[in-house]
């Protein structure tokens, strides 16, 4: 019996993706982002780096003995396979005309874009600095010293920006240190990365490939890409919504209460519940309470952009509402997350209209007395059926 060869597979053992790889400086990358070449596929939008992590990696392109790992790349020349891409820093969604020609970096995204961050001297990185005493690159957010210089002056597109650092501050305008500080500005610029390249891969074949690549293969979540579907709309989830909610915690001191990253994303989206059912005139069902379990990335995701934006609205400015109520009543530091979403759902509940005395008791005495631990998801939405009852107050 003669076995049956399977075309593909006859096909793929005389292919080597391998020999599909060239090295290209960091220098040029950059110039590939600012010429807008280079995309991200929309399915990696919401993946970005702490600025600690941006440092670790500068610092391993500096003094690391081993290259960093590869960049992966789709070339699209079949726009109409190719899945939607964004522009790399700001995230914009690229038109499809113009997808043709594009470079998709599938794996590298976060790499590239710390360089290219320091490159444009990105206000991002405004207290990232190398300390020629030290050695390294570190945070810096006080007073810089005089052995430091911002790596955006440092790596800077136009050396001209480099020089005046120099020239400005005299610990820089010595030989040894002027020699030493350029050899490393031209590291950096020639600092190579090799590109393994695909060429018009599906969008499915591009999430395989991110999958094994980024996520040693694992799936991108099913509420991620349901937030990519807003970006579709032009509504950018993170940039105008998430990020935004965990600032306004940060800046209370009470970004600790996102125990793990994964509820960065997941916190602010079920604190949408409450202004989800409002705007489309429902009344309010158990499972729409303002905690993680009962995200509703699908059904917010199908949102018109305008309804999008003002439910944004409406939660971020009930969280104003709710941090300004914490501080005004003196109650003590929420311990945990749930204390403050479910006011914010509370306060999108009641609208802007003024709290009376009444209400202002109850909701105090509700901070005060609440318990969250050992409850299960049924308690907890109960819990939060009876702290909405302030609206009929």
């Amino acid at each position: 019996m003669v076995l049956r060869i399977n075309k593909r597979l006859d096909y793929f053992s005389s292919f080597d993706p391998t020999k599909e790889s060239k090295p290209i400086s960091l220098g040029n990358l950059c110039k590939d982002i600012e010429e807008g070449r280079l995309t991200l596929p929309i399915f990696q939008t919401g993946i970005r780096w702490k600025v600690e992590k941006s440092v670790e990696l500068l610092n391993f392109q500096l003094t690391g003995k081993a290259a960093v790992a590869p960049i992966s790349i789709n070339i699209i020349e079949n726009k109409d396979i190719a899945v939607p891409q964004v522009k790399f820093i700001s995230r914009d969604l690229v038109p499809e005309e113009e997808l043709g020609g594009k470079h998709s970096v599938n794996d590298g995204q976060q790499r590239i874009s710390c360089n290219f961050k320091a490159y444009t001297d990105d206000d991002e990185f405004r207290n990232i600095v190398l300390d020629i005493t030290t050695g390294k690159f570190l945070l810096n957010s006080g007073t810089m010293r005089k052995s430091q210089i911002p790596v955006g002056k440092l790596y800077n597109k136009d050396p001209k920006v480099f020089e005046k650092f120099c020239r400005d501050n005299a610990e820089m305008q010595t030989f040894e240190v002027q020699s030493l500080l350029t050899r490393i500005r031209n590291k950096f610029l020639s600092y190579y990365y090799t590109v393994n390249y695909a060429k018009d891969l599906s969008g499915e074949e591009q999430m395989e490939w991110f999958e094994v690549l980024n996520l040693a293969g694992s799936r991108v979540t099913d509420t991620e890409m349901h937030l990519t579907e807003m970006l579709v709309k032009g509504v950018d989830y993170y940039k105008e919504y998430a990020e935004k909610f965990g600032e306004k915690l940060k800046e209370s001191g009470l970004d600790g209460l996102f125990v793990q990253k994964a509820t960065e994303i997941s916190i602010p989206l079920a604190a949408l519940n409450p202004a989800y059912e409002i705007i489309k005139e429902k009344s309010h069902t158990a499972n729409f309470s303002p905690m993680p379990s009962d995200v509703k990335a699908s059904l917010i995701s199908k949102l018109k952009a305008e309804q999008l934006r003002i439910i944004f609205s409406w939660t971020l400015g009930s969280l104003d509402r709710v941090l300004a109520f914490i501080e005004e009543q003196q109650l003590t530091e929420p311990k945990r997350i749930d204390y403050l979403t479910y006011l914010v759902g509370a306060f999108v509940v009641l609208g802007e209209a003024e709290l009376n005395q009444a209400q202002i008791d109850f909701l105090v005495e509700w901070y005060q007395k609440v318990e969250f631990t050992k409850k299960d998801n049924g308690a907890r939405r109960k819990i939060f059926d009876e702290l909405i009852e302030v609206a009929k107050m």
